[in-house]
C-alpha cells in the first residue's frame, strides 16, 4: 500500500509517496525521485498502533536512489511532464521557449550549484508548454523549471 502526502519543508512543498512501512527499506518517492529509506530498528519493532501520533525529531535516515521503475503505458506521469530542479542553485541558461519541440535527453537548462554547472535534460520527447524560470534566477530543490505536453 502506498500513502501519498504533500509536505512543506522550509517553505518548499513536496509531493511524497511512501510505500509499505512494515519492512525496511521503504520505497519513498519525493517529487518523482525514488529513494530507498532505512527505518531505524526502534521503529521497526513497534506496531503501528504503538507508534507516536505526533511527529518527533528523529535522525535523518540513509537514502539511496531506488531502482528506476518502468514507465506507465497509460501516458506520461507528472514527473515526466514537469522538469524540476534536482538541487538548489542558480539558472545559468534556459535553452528552450514555450512551443519548442524537445527530444529526450536534450538540454533544457543549465543549473549552477556549488560552483558546478549541471545540464538539466528533457525526460522525454514533447513540446514545451511553460517555462517557469529565466537566466540568473535562484531555484530551490524540486522547483518546477519547465512543463512539457
Amino acid at each position: 500500500m502506498t500513502n501519498r502526502y504533500r509536505i512543506t519543508v522550509q517553505g518548499v512543498t513536496y509531493d511524497v509517496e511512501v510505500g509499505d512501512i512494515s519492512s525496511s527499506p521503504v520505497q519513498v518517492t519525493v517529487d518523482g525521485v525514488g529513494f530507498e529509506v532505512e527505518i531505524p530498528e526502534a521503529l521497526d519493532s513497534q506496531s503501528p498502533s504503538a507508534r507516536p501520533s505526533r511527529a518527533e525529531p528523529r535522525p535523518t535516515p540513509r537514502r539511496r536512489p531506488a531502482q528506476p521503475s518502468r514507465p506507465s503505458m497509460s501516458g506520461a506521469s507528472d514527473s515526466e511532464d514537469v522538469v524540476r530542479a534536482p538541487m538548489p542553485g542558480r539558472i545559468v541558461r534556459v535553452n528552450v521557449a514555450t512551443g519548442d519541440s524537445v527530444t529526450q535527453g536534450q538540454a533544457i537548462a543549465v543549473l549552477e550549484s556549488m560552483k558546478m554547472e549541471n545540464t538539466i535534460a528533457a525526460p522525454r520527447d514533447g513540446v514545451v508548454s511553460q517555462v517557469h524560470v529565466s537566466a540568473d534566477e535562484s531555484v530551490q530543490h524540486g522547483q518546477s523549471l519547465v512543463e512539457l505536453e
